[in-house]
């Protein structure tokens, strides 16, 4: 019998290629929830349902019956998490009590946290480090972590940076850069804001590795790529990639901004943890950025 796993968000940027790492395995079967109706022949079943919506969620478990939950579905628009403050706890915290307690906490749960649950002054933060959100998105977040800890011993908490894109084209900041890059815009690159992003499709695949070799690993967990950089620096790296001229990117600080929800500087994860569970292995910012080059232009240079 294979392994069910159900992915939540699973058309979302990060979802959509968890769901794909692990249905292209024929050790499992894949359910995914999403918001709209799913029509499309997939090895995934995907599941139509808001889980703000508790008794949804309920619906979700019952016809899944999964063994794994990776739960994936979040708002990422801090300016809604913060004029929406309701939705944001139903689904970064009521949600993730509902999933987590499945079976009595026996059924292995991953939530995705993130980097954002510490205040940005410091940045190499390890696992110990106490969260101080700034705002109400990683409050929210980290209320998730709680929920999941306190829900099920089997839970690890994945605190990390994502960066990739969305089918069909969404707002990310690769998206976002890429379109000004295209239409020769100047953009401005912070390099005040300091962060280690992995690409999701490296993301998803840790994920399954973890599982599969580490499956009693517990707990709060850094994913992040072995060197930090600068938003600047971020995008310099993307216009290379891609092939796109770097005097685009102006450097900028964060704090001449005109954001409206207060930010993080520095939320540079500490690797040591996930470098001691993988190995040889390193999630690398030069590995990232030719796969999302590659898949990129697989979905919309055709």
């Amino acid at each position: 019998m294979p392994t069910r796993v159900l992915i939540t968000g699973a058309k979302g940027m990060l979802g959509k290629d968890v769901a794909e790492v692990f249905s292209k395995d024929k050790k499992y079967q894949v359910f995914g929830t999403t918001r709209n109706k799913e029509a499309r022949k997939s090895k995934i079943t995907y599941i139509q349902a808001d889980l703000t919506n508790a008794k949804e969620t309920k619906r979700v478990l019952s016809k899944s019956k999964p063994d794994i939950i990776i739960h994936c579905a979040a708002i990422v628009n801090l300016d809604m998490c913060e004029k929406n403050r309701k939705t944001t706890d139903l689904l970064h915290i009521k949600s993730t009590k509902s999933l987590s307690s499945y079976k009595n906490g026996s059924a292995k749960f991953i939530y995705i946290s993130s980097d954002s649950v510490f205040n940005g002054k410091t940045g190499n933060y390890t696992e110990l480090d106490k969260p101080d959100p700034l705002n109400y998105y990683a409050h929210s977040k980290q209320m998730g972590e709680q929920a999941a800890l306190a829900n099920n011993k089997n839970s690890i908490v994945i605190r990390t940076n994502i960066y990739g894109f969305h089918v069909p084209p969404g707002n990310s900041l690769v998206e976002w850069a890429l379109n000004n890059f295209v239409l020769k815009n100047k953009i401005n690159g912070f390099t005040d804001v300091i962060f280690n992003p992995v690409y999701t499709k490296q993301l998803a695949r840790t994920i399954k590795y973890i599982l599969e070799n580490h499956g009693k690993i517990a707990g709060i967990l850094n994913i992040a790529s072995t060197k930090p950089l600068s938003k600047y620096a971020f995008l310099r790296l993307l216009s290379k990639q891609f092939g796109f001229n770097q005097s685009l990117i102006r450097p900028a600080s964060i704090d001449d901004s005109d954001l409206n929800t207060f930010r993080p500087k520095n939320t540079s994860l500490n690797t040591l943890k996930l470098r001691k569970i993988l190995g040889k292995n390193r999630l690398t910012n030069i590995d990232g950025f030719a796969e999302i080059k590659k898949d990129y232009g697989n979905n919309f240079t055709k």
